[in-house]
């Protein structure tokens, strides 16, 4: 993305969203890790 091409207010929307995006599945990881962390030994079953 060209941010020449947006006005200034725009442009901060744009980097606020990212951010927020960013943020939020930053979050969601660190849930991820630490629930890895807390659980124990995962195994893979076959389904017959």
């Amino acid at each position: 993305v060209n941010m020449h091409f947006f006005p200034p207010r725009q442009k901060i929307e744009i980097v606020q969203f990212f951010a927020s995006r960013t943020r939020q599945l930053f979050v969601r990881l660190l849930a991820l890790v630490k629930w890895a962390n807390n659980a124990g030994k995962v195994e893979k079953c076959a389904v017959s």
